[in-house]
C-alpha cells in the first residue's frame, strides 16, 4: 500500500512547481521533471540572491550566474559537495535572513537540488524565489511506503533497487514528491 502523505505531496508537472521544468506533463502522465539543458538566467527582480553549487559540475554554472547579478545586489555563494547537514544549515541562516527580492539559485545533482529545495521550501521559501539546473541525474533518492525510509542510489525510472529500512524491493516511479524531495518506490 502506498504512504498517503507521500502522495499528497506528489503533483503533477502541469501545476509548474519546479521552476526549471520545460513545458507540461510526459505521455506517460509522470510528474518527474524534464530539467533545462541550459542554466535559467538570474531573476532580474531579485534584489538579494544566494547561489549553490553542489558538487563540481556545478561550479561554472555558480560563476555564470554571479557574474551576471549587479553589483549592487547582496549575493551569498556556497560550494559545497553534497546536500548534507552543513550546507542546508547555511541555508537555513540564509532564510532566516531572506527579505522580500530574495532569490535562491541552485545547481547540481538532481539528488542534492531536490533535497535542498524541499527543505528551504519547508522552511519558508516560495517556489518563485527558487531556481534549479541540474547537472546529472543518476543518482536518485527512493522514498518506501512500507518503512518510510529514503533510499539513495544510481538509477533510473522503472529499475528496481532495496530500501535501505526494510530491504524491500522497490520500483522506482515516475512521481516525485516535493515534501521529501524523492521519487516514490513502489513495492510491487
Amino acid at each position: 500500500m502506498q504512504d498517503p502523505d507521500f502522495l499528497s505531496s506528489c503533483i503533477d508537472v502541469s501545476v509548474a512547481f519546479w521552476v526549471g521544468i520545460v513545458d507540461g506533463v510526459s505521455q506517460n502522465g509522470s510528474n518527474v521533471p524534464r530539467w533545462m539543458t541550459e542554466p535559467p538566467g538570474v531573476d532580474p527582480a531579485g534584489v538579494s540572491f544566494g547561489m549553490v553549487a553542489f558538487g563540481d559540475a556545478a561550479v561554472p554554472v555558480l560563476k555564470l550566474w554571479t557574474e551576471s547579478v549587479s553589483s549592487r545586489c547582496p549575493l551569498r555563494t556556497l560550494r559545497a559537495r553534497r546536500a548534507d547537514e552543513s550546507a542546508l544549515a547555511v541555508l537555513h541562516c540564509w532564510l532566516a535572513e531572506a527579505r522580500v527580492g530574495w532569490r535562491l539559485m541552485l545547481a547540481g545533482s538532481e539528488v542534492d537540488v531536490l533535497v535542498a529545495r524541499s527543505e528551504v521550501v519547508a522552511y519558508g521559501a516560495v517556489e518563485a524565489e527558487i531556481r534549479i539546473y541540474v547537472t546529472s541525474t543518476d543518482r536518485k533518492r527512493v522514498y518506501c511506503p512500507q518503512c518510510r525510509t529514503v533510499t539513495e542510489a544510481v538509477c533510473v525510472t522503472g529499475q528496481r533497487v532495496a530500501c535501505e529500512g526494510c530491504g524491500g524491493s522497490l520500483r522506482v516511479d515516475t512521481h516525485v514528491s516535493r515534501r521529501h524531495g524523492a521519487y516514490l518506490g513502489v513495492c510491487d
